[in-house]
């Protein structure tokens, strides 16, 4: 058996076995997940019909870190599917700030996204919500029975969705966490068509496993390069997996890489002045049509004033003979059936593993990457002020 192209032995040896097996299981993941919300179908569509009924609806998607960026990739498909307002704040805007976020007198749901449900702002968020808004609901995504967050839930006006265990990831970096967690708004935004989408978790399977299994080299290649900075760029739900693209090479680098991230557009306006011939820039190629032509537009703009960097291109849609990315990874059959929000689930893979690689290729251990003990798998040191 192998994870990543390495022995379990050797995984064991170098201190990375949990996060390369938490990688590989993400495919069969996200069928547990989605099976998992199809036996709370009818839990949860009356749980939402409750709240979506309400006017002047405020929908907070929230959580810290990788979990906070799951709010990023979601918030527009919310907004559009639901028609109500949505947005995406950190737990750890919201702590300092409450009152620029609730509403007291709007309808408002809270969705906290959390692996452990244990780090000190996810509860403190939940609390203040509940201060602060006369008519809260709480739908609460989280991979951890046991956690705080999890045991918080109270029966009135709120939801518990616990997520298949082996989604609560025992490495440091969270991995299958995300991507489950991602899937699993997904499915609650299209619950009542969730019994028709087999299919679509079947094909998204398919792709995360072409990635797993085809792709290993190349990614392994652009993780061994002597570079010291990264940049991600995403459009729409893209840009979210963008956030967490970055963050997940920087912790599993321990900080060795610097990342950086952005929207296609916004990258112009003066963010890519980081570019330079250490530089690794992938691109995360979306599939709407009135995305794709600015997104190769800043690839051309790019490429016309090429500094040295490598580059790596993810999705479909473009010419390869034109813009000679470094690594190319194009999905086989095309993703135009895959809705666009949906892309974020299988995008996330190539971070994730070049962060495994370049962690081992700095003598670092990708379980537990951080020598100072700077980052912890649940955040640690932070006090919660009345």
């Amino acid at each position: 058996m192998t994870y990543l192209d390495y022995q379990i032995e050797d995984l064991k040896s170098k201190g990375g076995l949990h996060t390369a097996m938490e990688i590989c299981s993400q495919p069969e993941l996200w069928m547990g997940t989605y099976c998992k919300l199809l036996d709370e179908k009818e839990k949860i569509d009356h749980f939402l019909d409750k709240v979506l009924g309400k006017e002047h609806l405020s929908v907070i998607l929230t959580g810290a870190g990788t979990s906070a960026f799951i709010g990023e990739a979601l918030a527009g498909a919310f907004q559009k599917k639901w028609k109500v307002s949505c947005r995406a704040i950190g737990t750890t805007d919201i702590i300092t700030h409450p009152e620029n976020y609730f509403i007291k007198n709007r309808p408002t749901l809270l969705i906290s996204f959390a692996r452990s449900g244990d780090s000190p702002e996810s509860v403190a968020t939940v609390e203040l919500a509940r201060k602060y808004c006369d008519d809260l609901h709480e739908l609460n995504i989280t991979c951890n029975k046991d956690g705080a967050l999890a045991k918080r839930t109270i029966e009135i006006n709120s939801y518990a969705l616990l997520l298949p265990e082996e989604t609560n990831d025992r490495s440091l970096a969270m991995t299958s966490s995300f991507s489950s967690m991602l899937l699993a708004g997904l499915l609650i935004l299209n619950i009542k068509e969730i019994g028709r989408m087999g299919p679509l978790i079947r094909k998204m399977q398919d792709f995360g496993n072409y990635i797993l299994d085809e792709c290993l080299p190349g990614l392994k290649e652009i993780a061994e390069m002597n570079n010291e900075r990264m940049v991600f760029l995403g459009s729409g739900p893209l840009y979210g997996v963008a956030h967490e693209s970055h963050l997940k090479v920087q912790e599993l680098s321990d900080g060795k890489v610097i990342c950086a991230y952005d929207s296609f557009l916004g990258f112009r306006h003066g963010p890519k002045a980081v570019v330079n011939n250490s530089t690794v820039v992938v691109y995360l190629f979306s599939n709407n049509a009135c995305a794709k032509p600015y997104e190769l537009d800043l690839v051309r703009s790019m490429n016309s004033t090429r500094a040295g960097e490598k580059t790596v291109a993810i999705g479909n849609g473009y010419d390869e003979e034109e813009f000679k990315f470094d690594l190319c990874i194009q999905f086989p059959g095309g993703t135009e059936d895959i809705p666009e929000d949906f892309l974020s689930v299988f995008y996330i893979l190539p971070a994730q593993i070049i962060g495994f690689y370049k962690s081992l290729s700095l003598g670092l251990s990708p379980d537990s990457p951080s020598n100072t003990g700077s980052i912890t798998r649940v955040v640690q040191g932070v006090k919660i002020y009345q």
